[in-house]
C-alpha cells in the first residue's frame, strides 16, 4: 500500500508514497475513521516529489477535506 496511517498520542502521522494508483479513496476512507476522536494534529505532506499530476491532485483534496472537517494540519519535519 502506498500510504499508512500512524496513531502517536493524540496527532495521526500520514505517510505516503508516489505513486498513489488509484487509493487516494482508500486512504480517505481510513482518515475518516483514524479521525474519531478528532486529532489535535494531523501530520500530512504537502506534495510528493516522484507524484503524479493525480497523485497532487488527491493529495489537494486530502489537505482539503481535512481543513474542512476542522483538523489541523502540519507538514512531516
Amino acid at each position: 500500500m502506498p500510504w499508512g496511517i500512524q496513531h502517536d498520542g493524540s496527532t495521526l502521522r500520514v505517510q505516503i508514497q508516489a505513486p498513489m494508483d488509484g487509493n487516494g479513496k482508500r486512504l480517505m476512507d481510513e482518515l475518516r475513521v483514524s479521525r474519531k476522536p478528532m486529532p489535535k494534529a494531523v501530520y500530512l505532506p504537502a506534495r510528493l516529489p516522484e507524484g503524479s499530476r493525480t497523485d497532487a491532485d488527491m493529495l489537494k483534496i486530502i489537505w482539503q477535506s481535512l481543513s474542512d472537517l476542522g483538523a489541523p494540519i502540519l507538514r512531516p519535519r
